[in-house]
């Protein structure tokens, strides 16, 4: 009997679920999300796609989670628990001075978010670690005690537990952490030593309570997962995306939470740099638009970038610096306000805009009948043509075509004086529009040329979109992976085991200490293999990458290098990273400084096991000696030309590798749409991804 690994991403409008077994057979489907028990779409979802099979859950031997909204809902709409902070005597107000930096110059009334612990609930001890790691005021263990009895007291769940210096010499955060566990064993505790072993007091302060704020019922959602999963039968062992690109076990997710922050985006990211390794297509801009909001990643050697700077919960959604940052490694994605469910409306000075608002899941747009009054972009997209009223999800959902002519009408057509299907291919331009002048800005910060990459488009919207996307972005190769709606679950079957590790010790390139930084790998060494040990990974099984974050002397910020190949010598150790910074900034910034010393800030270590990162692309159907033919024909809207124009409609289940389409034409996927305008093609590769050829004749 094959046994199946399955994997799932809860997305703010529809949970995707993917199963795949030993001979690479998939199984896919697509289930709106629940707002009452987020974990009820996923249990429900995989029943009925058990049953619609017919495969025995246990069979099922492993179990990935992707993202949840959980996490980020629980910091944005200030839910977590009560948090307390203990921190060194003189340090209660970081979470509130922060980096005294304005986000925006020009903005007189630009607000910070509020700290996520009130001062009242801020604590502070008596002790002293200096920055080489000495100690110079012991712990005041009584002091502790009565720290913990007042956060008793004051009815806190969780305590955050940052020192100043930490990150040279845990000692005292230790000796915290084990007296609360000794007064309060019902209580979380996170250790800043744990979370963010780095310099910088604020964002290693933020980073400590976000974790602690959330812990307790990413917790309880966890343990909900699983028990809801063992009812109709799943015994499998639950693994955790995080955002990094990597997953790790449920017990080390329900510890550190926080790395579960943009977790599916970075599973997205994943299976676009599968798919470009897998099929060869060199360099790709991952593009998924899903029901709330379309992400961007740029590809590069079939790896994602990866930052440590990046921000949650902002006062204004895209400008930086508005939000909690926080330094632990994500995916590096850009973020736009455009999804399925983007709400389109007039604004105060009459111009038609779209998102960031959306009808999410509940009551959704319009078109899906379920109370949704307001314009989104599914429903321009059906009026459009581009989506089938009785195809939808396989014909699973069927679409109000009705109502999502109401809904345009009402609050577009008649304010602004627009035809109906004008204003649809308003909000169809806008939002493409939108979505391609992010990327171009997301690729120009990185000194990368767009039009030299392939889009690979996925997302229950992506391949709706890919086509307008990528005309104004003028690429020519867009690929629509098979089941593209639920690409990013496909993503956490070919995620590797990883565990991320970062360790401060400040030294001027010149003057490095290699016997030093070797005991500092040593240590990480040791920690990355505590968490993966107890996932019955050995360390010779796992591949090691280790980097320093660098910068120029007098500079403020880090750019992070791969250390280069053991090298005899100090001396020749020193010369060969001071090339690697080089090439690095160089890289980035167009240019270095070869006049002007360099240092480096902290050391990283990532432990990578790949036995989850086997190619698979799914089940290869032998080419068909039969003429690709549609299953039917419908209006759909020309933008060139703004008028509708007879479609020939496929069906991507007929579709064979090696069939070739011409435009204009709608392939559909269960889980998604993929549009050709009238000058473009279509192939399908060995594994059945689509690849569209956009005409330079479609260009603006």
């Amino acid at each position: 009997m094959p046994r199946f690994r399955f994997a799932f991403d809860i997305g703010g409008t529809f949970t995707d679920l993917v199963l795949i077994d030993e001979r690479d057979r998939v199984v896919a489907g697509k289930c709106l999300t629940t707002t009452d028990g987020i974990h009820r779409s996923v249990v429900d979802g995989l029943r009925d796609l058990l049953d619609e099979h017919g495969i025995d859950p246990a069979t099922i031997a492993e179990v990935v989670s992707g993202a949840t909204t959980l996490v980020t809902n629980l910091i944005i709409e200030r839910k977590g628990a009560p948090t307390a902070l203990i921190t060194t005597r003189g340090f209660g107000d970081v979470l509130e001075i922060g980096r005294e930096i304005r986000y925006d110059n020009y903005d007189l009334r630009a607000r910070k978010p509020a700290a996520l612990i009130e001062r009242d609930l801020r604590f502070e001890v008596e002790e002293r670690v200096d920055a080489q790691g000495e100690i110079l005021t012991p712990l005041d263990a009584a002091g502790v005690r009565e720290c913990v009895t007042q956060v008793q007291r004051r009815g806190c769940r969780t305590i955050a537990v940052c020192l100043l210096h930490s990150y040279r010499n845990p000692v005292h955060e230790l000796a915290i952490g084990e007296i609360v566990a000794e007064m309060a064993p019902e209580m979380f505790v996170s250790l800043s030593s744990e979370i963010l072993p780095e310099i910088r007091e604020y964002e290693r302060t933020v980073a400590t309570a976000l974790n602690a704020y959330v812990r307790p019922f990413v917790g309880e959602y966890l343990k909900q997962l699983e028990d809801a999963l063992r009812e109709i039968g799943v015994i499998a062992e639950l693994y955790i995306m995080q955002s990094n690109g990597g997953i790790i076990s449920r017990e080390f997710a329900e510890r550190v939470p926080l790395r579960m922050l943009e977790s599916g985006p970075a599973a997205g990211a994943l299976a676009a740099a599968h798919l470009s390794a897998s099929n060869k297509v060199g360099d790709v801009l991952a593009f998924d638009m899903g029901g709330t909001t379309a992400k961007a990643c740029v590809i590069s050697k079939n790896e994602p970038a990866v930052t440590t700077e990046f921000e949650t919960a902002r006062i204004h959604r895209f400008k930086k610096g508005s939000g909690f940052p926080v330094r632990l490694p994500v995916i590096d994605l850009i973020e736009i306000g455009a999804g399925g469910g983007s709400i389109a409306y007039v604004d105060d000075t009459g111009l038609m805009k779209v998102g960031p608002q959306s009808a999410g899941a509940d009551p959704g747009p319009a078109c899906y009948g379920r109370g949704g009054t307001q314009p989104t972009v599914t429903d321009a997209d059906l009026l459009l043509g581009y989506l089938g009223a009785d195809s939808f999800l396989g014909g699973k959902m069927p679409l109000f075509t009705d109502r999502a002519k109401d809904a345009v009408q009402t609050h577009l057509c008649e304010p602004l004086g627009l035809t109906l299907h004008g204003a649809a291919a308003g909000i169809y331009r806008i939002v493409s529009e939108s979505m391609a002048a992010a990327m171009k800005i997301h690729a120009a910060e990185r000194g990368i040329d767009v039009r030299q990459f392939s889009l690979v488009a996925f997302g229950g919207a992506g391949p709706v979109h890919a086509r307008e996307v990528a005309r104004r972005l003028h690429v020519k190769h867009v690929i629509v992976p098979l089941n593209s709606g639920v690409f990013s679950a496909f993503g956490l079957l070919v995620a590797p085991v990883r565990f991320d590790s970062v360790q401060t010790y400040y030294a001027k390139l010149a003057e490095l200490d290699w016997g030093g930084v070797n005991g500092i790998f040593s240590r990480l060494g040791e920690r990355a293999f505590g968490v993966l040990g107890k996932m019955g990974i050995r360390s010779r099984d796992a591949t090691l990458i280790r980097s320093a974050d660098m910068r120029y002397v007098g500079q403020g910020y880090e750019v992070t290098v791969p250390l280069p190949a053991a090298k005899k010598g100090a001396a020749a150790m020193t010369t060969a990273l001071t090339e690697s910074f080089h090439r690095v900034y160089a890289e980035r910034f167009g240019h270095f400084l070869d006049d002007v010393p360099a240092e480096v800030l902290s050391w990283r270590l990532n432990a990578i096991h790949g036995d989850h990162s086997r190619r698979t692309n799914g089940v290869v159907k032998k080419r068909s000696a039969a003429v690709a033919r549609p299953y039917a024909r419908r209006d759909v809207y020309d933008l060139t030309r703004g008028t509708f124009v007879k479609t020939r409609v496929f069906r991507h289940a007929d579709l064979r590798p090696g069939d070739r389409i011409a435009g204009p034409a709608i392939i559909e996927q269960v889980e998604s749409t993929a549009v050709l305008g009238a000058r473009d093609s279509c192939t399908l590769d060995a594994h059945r991804n689509l690849h569209l050829t956009i005409a330079p004749e479609g260009r603006r």
